[in-house]
């Protein structure tokens, strides 16, 4: 592209805005609590040393970050905007799959640059607003941005000194990506729940609120600390600095009190929600041992309401009560909201109904059938609002539900829910999408790490913002 039309600087001027609205979401607006807390979190651990490394950080949180509900940051930011134009959703939709690599410069134009990624070797042509003061050769980090049929840069770029660093980068970062792979979650939350069992004897301990925040710093400890691996006899600690090249920094263990007035708190350490707190949990689960909770627990329907509404309660607690008194979960339910046709079979959607409600969704059984219709019913009648539905179910809402809900294949079907979710939200009209690379930010001290690592020069001294 030798020259810009009227119209690709239209589009390139109201990506610029959208791109400074995101940052103003994210620093002044709905997730300011969230990306300072991530940003202190990566402060902590990486010590970075000027600006740049808090602009590559936002720039990380603006397309990489996901919350603990699935959301990312495109996402809240088009809930929170229902008067956005088709276009600038089509344009935000599109940045969700952006690209983050490191690429060997091929050519420059007038307005724009062709780069050629030196993870899959495919070259892509990013349009720009003036000439790049690049040089065919070198190598630089960036994100690319969907524009339509073209590609822009998400605002950082960081100049490699040569090949061999840029390549010791990218090896650093798929190894990185590794870790956060998710079977590699998996694989750890497996292991968490054997550690947490090792240390307590069982993957469920209740604990006084009072001793809530010195048990949880205790397992983790343990967790990194003092467990070894069988094969390496390493610990999780040694393992990160053998892999990695420096010392494992995990911040201070914040104090908790999620639920105040609860005299007791269960850790429960599951191996798909991970580690859960749930307040008066074995007050909760002695009303699903009989057939009167009422003798024992004058209070039982507000305690199973709270644990039904409080969106600060997984679904888990409810799937572990299920799994040994499903008959006892039936009955409850039946007697709470009102339904004598209720049956386990829609357990989660009237957790979500009532966790999460939303527009439209006023009745539970408009709930109920579009959960059936997520799960391939072909018995159930799909109802107006079922087949508009675009919603995703949000934090420890995973969901799926079969014949038996509360079984460990019921779980993780649960996360099929989730991504047929996020696709109806996405619309069918992204034209074109390089596959996304989601990392860990790029600042100059990465940079510097993949540089020492193969040779003696510190990229540190060399790796520069444009």
């Amino acid at each position: 592209m030798s020259s810009f039309s009227r119209s690709s600087a239209s589009r390139l001027a109201r990506a610029e805005h959208l791109k400074r609205e995101l940052a103003e979401f994210v620093t002044n607006g709905d997730l300011k609590d969230e990306f300072e807390l991530q940003r202190q979190l990566f402060f902590d651990a990486t010590k970075p040393n000027d600006q740049h490394d808090s602009e590559s950080v936002l720039d990380w949180f603006l397309y990489d970050w996901v919350g603990e509900d699935g959301e990312c940051v495109v996402v809240r930011y088009l809930e929170s905007k229902p008067e956005l134009s088709a276009i600038d959703r089509e344009i935000l939709l599109d940045w969700l799959d952006s690209l983050n690599s490191v690429f060997e410069v091929r050519a420059t134009n007038r307005n724009s640059i062709q780069l050629t990624d030196l993870d899959g070797d495919e070259t892509y042509e990013v349009t720009t607003r003036q000439e790049e003061t690049f040089k065919r050769g070198q190598y630089i980090i960036a994100r690319l941005l969907p524009l339509g049929d073209d590609l822009i840069f998400s605002g950082l770029q960081f100049l490699m000194p040569d090949r061999e660093s840029a390549l010791a980068w990218l090896e650093m970062r798929q190894a990185i990506d590794q870790i956060d792979s998710p079977e590699a979650v998996e694989n750890a939350q497996k292991e968490q729940v054997k550690a947490f069992c090792e240390l307590f004897g069982c993957d469920e301990l209740t604990v006084s609120s009072r001793k809530l925040n010195s048990t949880l710093k205790r397992f983790q400890q343990y967790l990194l600390r003092e467990r070894r691996d069988p094969e390496t006899g390493m610990t999780a600690a040694e393992l990160f600095k053998r892999e990695l090249g420096e010392e494992l920094i995990v911040p201070d263990y914040p104090d908790l009190n999620p639920f105040t007035g609860a005299a007791e708190i269960t850790i429960l350490c599951d191996d798909f929600d991970g580690i859960v707190l749930l307040p008066d949990f074995t007050r909760f689960k002695r009303i699903f041992e009989n057939d009167e909770p009422q003798r024992f627990a004058p209070d039982w329907r507000d305690l199973v309401w709270n644990y039904i509404k409080n969106p600060d309660i997984p679904i888990v607690a409810f799937e572990r009560v299920a799994e040994d008194n499903p008959r006892r979960v039936e009955k409850v339910l039946r007697s709470l909201i009102g339904d004598k046709d209720f049956s386990l079979e829609h357990m989660y959607a009237v957790l979500l109904h009532y966790k999460q409600p939303i527009d439209g969704f006023e009745d539970l059984k408009d709930d109920q059938q579009l959960w059936d219709l997520f799960n391939g019913n072909p018995k159930t009648e799909k109802s107006k609002n079922a087949r508009s539905a675009s919603r995703k179910p949000k934090a420890g809402t995973k969901a799926a539900a079969k014949k038996t809900p509360a079984s460990k294949t019921n779980r993780a079907a649960k996360k099929s829910v989730s991504a047929r979710s996020t696709a109806a939200k996405r619309t069918s009209s992204v034209k074109r999408k390089p596959l996304a690379k989601a990392s860990k930010p790029a600042t100059k001290k990465t940079a510097a790490k993949a540089s020492a690592s193969t040779t003696k020069r510190s990229v540190k001294k060399s790796a520069k913002k444009r």
